[in-house]
């Protein structure tokens, strides 16, 4: 795969493009469920790059590479994304689109001392004004956020309840949750009564997080428009602060996290408490059908791209003893 790397990079003259001399040197960087990441440098410019391959998408469009790349554009005034350089979704050479970005040194976020950096990067990436640019770009759930979770949901508890490696009772569990979430699907007018929308990563981890000379949110691969709760209900939750690391946030540290937050962003405290608590078991749901249905495609052999500590994670969430309480998780549940 390097080898064809070096001589793409070589046909389209892509070295000079970036500034890099000629004998550019490409390394394996990290691989996630639907994209491969290659670390491009010359060991002369200090200016690395990420070559980034997608694999697959999580969202209902046609060319996920174009979507990332136009996204990362339109971030680029927050100055806590990535630049990006490059895009090729011809699919001519390589059977995967992919796109060229600047490389971000530094450590995945820590929990327990970086939290209010993030809240700054969520706050200059929420406050940004949808414009016209994003209104056209963007997809969006201005209209249905609470839908939209349940249609993802049943879409990726599909294969889950067809599933013969799965178990009943953790298949009745999501389906008991699945059946809760659409009986309160009317709160959606909560949201379209605010009216308050931002453009969401939708996936943020910690690894997702870049600390270095500053603090940057990568990982751009399924943005929408959409109340900024979205962002932060998954950034607080137990399955994604356990997902790279051991961390269950405390009530004083997402407390502390949210007055941040909501300081920056200006944010009316209690509109969006409200937001939250009404969004937070959607979001549980959401991200516990996703863990079922990648467990399940892991076992049928139905992956392009395999990580074992994914599968390793996926499948502590199906435990009976993590999912139950996770599906009844709230944000402020007594520590």
């Amino acid at each position: 795969m390097i080898d064809k790397i070096l001589t793409y990079l070589k046909l389209k003259k892509i070295p000079q493009l970036l500034g890099l001399k000629s004998t550019v040197q490409v390394t394996f960087l990290a691989q996630g469920e639907y994209n491969q990441n290659f670390l491009l440098s010359d060991g002369q410019n200090p200016q690395q790059f990420v070559l980034r391959f997608n694999y697959g998408s999580q969202l209902p469009i046609d060319n996920q590479i174009r979507y990332e790349y136009q996204a990362l554009q339109w971030l680029e005034r927050s100055q806590v994304t990535p630049k990006v350089y490059y895009l090729d979704d011809g699919q001519d050479y390589f059977d995967q689109g992919l796109l060229i970005e600047a490389f971000l040194p530094g450590r995945p976020l820590d929990y327990h001392q970086d939290l209010g950096i993030a809240a700054g990067i969520f706050g200059r990436i929420h406050r940004l004004t949808i414009d016209g640019q994003a209104q056209q770009q963007f997809l969006k759930e201005t209209q249905d956020i609470l839908v939209a979770r349940i249609q993802e949901c049943t879409t990726l508890l599909t294969p889950v309840f067809a599933s013969q490696v799965i178990a009943q009772p953790v298949k009745q569990l999501l389906a008991n949750a699945l059946d809760n979430c659409r009986q309160h699907e009317d709160q959606q007018r909560f949201f379209t009564d605010l009216d308050l929308w931002a453009v969401n990563n939708t996936e943020v981890n910690s690894h997702n997080f870049i600390i270095g000379r500053q603090g940057w949110l990568i990982d751009w691969e399924k943005p929408v428009i959409s109340h900024p709760v979205q962002d932060i209900s998954q950034f607080l939750a137990s399955t994604t602060t356990l997902w790279r690391s051991d961390v269950r946030l405390t009530s004083a540290q997402k407390q502390g996290f949210l007055d941040q937050y909501l300081a920056t962003t200006g944010f009316d405290r209690a509109d969006f408490l409200a937001a939250l608590a009404i969004y937070h078991p959607y979001l549980m749901l959401r991200a516990l059908s996703w863990s079922a249905m990648a467990y399940d495609s892991y076992l049928s052999d139905t992956k392009a791209l395999k990580n074992e500590a994914i599968f390793q994670k996926v499948k502590s969430y199906l435990n009976p003893n993590f999912l139950a309480p996770a599906l009844q998780e709230q944000v402020f549940a007594h520590d």
